[in-house]
C-alpha cells in the first residue's frame, strides 16, 4: 500500500457507512469497487499507484506494456480492534492486502501482506487527517 493512510481512510468510511471494509482497485480497468467505495480519497489513492506504476516497472527493468492484470484488495476487521497496553485513546487494527497480476506469457500471480496499524480512537470514527509539513501549510 503506497499510501496508508489513504487506504485506511477507504476501509474506515466503508466500515462507517455499514459496508464490508473492503476495497478492490482495479489498475488496468481504473476502477474501484464496490462503488461505495469510490470517494475523493481512493481516488486519489488509485491515481497516485497510477503515476508511480512507470517508475516502479522501470526501476526492476521491467515492461508496463506486457502486464495483463492488477489488482489490489485491501480490508480490515474493524468489529474488535484491540487497545495497546498503556495507550487507552489507540486502537491496533489488522490491514490486509492482496495483490493479483498477471505479465504477458506467465501464470497470474497473488500476493497477501497484512500489517498492524495503530491509529487513535477517534480516528477510526472520522479517518486519519493529513499531516502537512511546514512548507505545505503556507
Amino acid at each position: 500500500m503506497k499510501s496508508g493512510r489513504l487506504a485506511v481512510n477507504v476501509l474506515i468510511n466503508l466500515n462507517n457507512i455499514n459496508i464490508e471494509p473492503k476495497a478492490t482497485f482495479n489498475f488496468m480497468g481504473k476502477k474501484i469497487f464496490p462503488a461505495e467505495a469510490e470517494t475523493k480519497e481512493s481516488q486519489e489513492l488509485l491515481n497516485d499507484y497510477l503515476r508511480w506504476l512507470p517508475e516502479h516497472f522501470v526501476s526492476h527493468n521491467c515492461d508496463l506494456t506486457k502486464l495483463e492484470k492488477l489488482e489490489i484488495t485491501i480490508w480490515s476487521d474493524f468489529s474488535n480492534p484491540i487497545t495497546p497496553l498503556g495507550m487507552s485513546d489507540c486502537k491496533e487494527i489488522m490491514i490486509y492486502a492482496s495483490t493479483i497480476w498477471k505479465a504477458d506469457g506467465r501464470d497470474e500471480q497473488i500476493i497477501n501482506i497484512s500489517q498492524i496499524e495503530v491509529v487513535k480512537g477517534s480516528f477510526l470514527k472520522y479517518g486519519i487527517p493529513e499531516i502537512k509539513s511546514k512548507s505545505e501549510k503556507k
